[in-house]
């Protein structure tokens, strides 16, 4: 019967394209066709024949309208497989082209077999290089620009760890009230103010300083933090800026998710020093051209600042007036001469660098 020998052609072509022994092939083709139909044919009691071609007709039918829910989209090309290898190749294999392209379009009832998930596998990393004494490697969490890494703060007896954003756009490192306030630390009327720009827009913001931040256990003293309830998060205290940030040269190892911190050959403090610290400035101009400033420091923390220069800028130049120790709470005058320059319209003076 024609749907016979399609089902058969077709259970052969589905072993050969999954490139089954021959024997095997040929076999299971066999006993699948076969086997349905003369089981019907022995159980009858009379017209064994006509038994065996109805059951054949029937179980030839029904395999080749089911085969496509088991073999989605398979259908054509094994029954092309299977008659061409009947055929014995040569033109018949055209032949049996052409009688599977008259077979109807496969019923959309089932799609084909999704391909395997690849097993995730980590890549490979070299060793890493060993950790120097004047360095630090932490973990970091998240990617892009939202790094996140732990630090410890230390103010008196209290020491708290929080995870804070690497920020190396924020000039101050920020800390939320209820932060501050685990560490003793709250806001006075006589703190210094800032203008702070944040990612919600400009506002101001209180000066406090902590003891001790710690970075693994690279140590850094005296550091300002910025108050910020907005520059927290679920996940983050706050910011850690550039004021203590800028004290290193930052390696980010991809990778591993880690941060290097190496200490730099020099920390200017100026940053953490110059809301505490109040320059003032006067200049003279005598006949002949000769100028003189006379700066006044008043160091308004309760820190030593062991050493301060104050910039001197009159239009494209620049010089630099050291102004020694400022003891807490105290007042440094300086005057100085400055080079011979063409006269300017005014003066600037700010903090050029200064140290704890």
């Amino acid at each position: 019967m024609p749907t016979t020998v399609l089902l058969y052609a077709s259970a052969v072509g589905l072993g050969l394209h999954r490139h089954g022994e021959p024997w095997a092939v040929s076999l299971a083709a066999t006993c699948t066709v076969f086997l349905p139909p003369l089981f019907a044919a022995v159980a009858a009691h009379k017209e064994r024949f006509l038994a065996f071609s109805t059951a054949s007709l029937v179980w030839s039918a029904a395999g080749l309208l089911l085969l496509p829910v088991y073999f989605p989209g398979e259908r054509r090309d094994a029954v092309t497989t299977g008659l061409a290898l009947f055929a014995g190749g040569g033109d018949w294999a055209h032949l049996a082209k052409s009688v599977a392209d008259q077979l109807p379009d496969e019923p959309e009832v089932a799609a084909p077999e999704l391909a395997a998930a690849m097993e995730l596998e980590e890549p490979r990393l070299p060793p890493p290089e060993p950790v120097g004494d004047h360095e630090i490697v932490l973990p970091y969490e998240g990617e892009g620009r939202n790094l996140s890494i732990p630090v410890v703060f230390q103010h008196g007896d209290q020491e708290i760890e929080v995870m804070m954003m690497l920020d190396t756009g924020a000039t101050y490192t920020t800390l939320s009230d209820d932060v501050l306030a685990r560490l003793g630390l709250s806001e006075a009327p006589s703190d210094p103010v800032i203008r702070l720009h944040t990612a919600n827009g400009e506002r101001e913001a209180h000066i406090l300083a902590v003891d001790h931040i710690w970075l693994g256990d690279l140590r850094l003293d005296g550091v300002a933090l910025a108050t910020c309830n907005l520059c927290s998060s679920k996940e983050t205290a706050g910011l850690l800026g550039l004021n203590v940030a800028g004290g290193f040269n930052v390696a980010i190892d991809a990778d591993r998710k880690e941060v290097t911190f190496s200490r730099r050959a020099t920390f200017d403090r100026k940053l953490d020093i110059k809301p505490w610290l109040d320059l003032d400035a006067s200049f003279s101009r005598y006949p002949g051209g000769r100028v003189e400033v006379d700066i006044e420091a008043k160091n308004t923390s309760t820190q030593d600042i062991t050493t301060a220069s104050a910039a001197v800028r009159c239009g494209e130049r620049r010089w630099v007036v050291d102004l020694g120790r400022l003891p807490p709470k105290e007042e440094v005058r300086v005057r100085r001469k400055l080079p011979v320059h063409d006269a300017c319209e005014a003066y600037e003076i700010s903090l050029n660098e200064a140290t704890w």
